[in-house]
């Protein structure tokens, strides 16, 4: 009987857009090796504030519990421990991310191998773009309340606005980290948009749809997209992939949804930095021809 083919492990961990950046990365090494990709969901266990988001998307790869047999509290403790120094997880030996920059060394990674880290690049998979578009793809349509901002996208010149405030305010650690983006930052966005676009129409995505409508005003109109709840953040992806154009928040899921999108004359316009801390070098983290403000 032939050898079982040795997998990409990679280590899940974060909310939605992180999930994607971590799947998206093993899926490209994956894809090189010619060997099946493996995700681990041990960090989700015990937790009540992030789960396995990747569920509703054509991902291919199995989905696995470097732990299985252990009550959910040891199994959360055991991976936790072991991300961060075990030698070997799942019998594969561990590659941890040792900056957030890209990491030359990842292209010369060999199958099984366990990936720990953000991954937060294009450079780890920009070459297989089309068959990430469609492994993002929703599996089921877009559900009936989502049916009229997609009809108005596809009426206008849509520009996807993503503002990010929740944790970034209310937690302090996130607070220092990140920062929330300043209201300058999202006028002046959307004015150079849409000054070159016949028909501009701002879809604003947000975490905080009433300080939203309180606190912003666009030179053209403006839907604030709330039909949907912090657990269908897949649904907002989907709907912002299909705007044209992005002013987009310092978020790994508005990230996404830029990313995602397919308009042939695409703008991203993305704040000039990404951390208020200095402790992360956020060279590679913007693509080349997304537009720094």
């Amino acid at each position: 009987m032939a050898e079982a083919m040795q997998p990409v492990v990679v280590g899940l961990s974060g909310g939605l857009g992180n999930q994607m950046f971590q799947y998206a990365a093993g899926r490209a090494l994956a894809h090189r090796l010619g060997h099946p990709l493996s995700l681990d969901l041990s960090w989700f266990q015990g937790r009540g504030d992030r789960h396995f988001a990747l569920a509703p998307f054509h991902i291919a790869a199995s989905l696995e519990r470097a732990w299985p047999r252990l009550p959910p509290a040891m199994q959360a403790q055991l991976s936790r421990l072991s991300r961060r120094w075990a030698p070997r997880i799942m019998g594969a030996p561990v590659f941890r991310e040792p900056h957030f920059h890209y990491v030359p060394a990842f292209a010369a990674l060999a199958a099984p191998v366990f990936l720990e880290g953000y991954w937060q690049s294009e450079r780890y998979f920009r070459e297989l773009r089309e068959p990430l578009l469609q492994d993002f793809s929703l599996r089921q349509p877009l559900p009936a309340s989502c049916q009229p901002i997609l009809a108005a996208i596809g009426n206008s010149d849509a520009i996807c606005v993503h503002v990010r405030r929740g944790d970034y305010l209310s937690n302090p650690v996130a607070a220092k980290v990140h920062g929330v983006c300043p209201v300058d930052y999202y006028q002046q966005g959307v004015a150079e948009l849409s000054a070159s676009l016949a028909r501009p129409h701002c879809f604003v995505f947000s975490d905080d749809p009433e300080w939203v409508r309180g606190s912003l005003a666009f030179p053209c109109p403006m839907t604030v997209v709330d039909v949907n709840g912090p657990a269908e953040a897949h649904f907002d992806l989907a709907l912002m992939a299909a705007c044209q154009h992005f002013v987009i928040a310092n978020s790994s899921l508005s990230w996404w949804g830029a990313w995602l999108g397919q308009a042939a004359d695409k703008r991203v316009i993305a704040p000039s930095r990404w951390f208020l801390t200095s402790d992360k070098d956020a060279r590679d983290l913007l693509p080349p021809s997304w537009e720094r403000r």
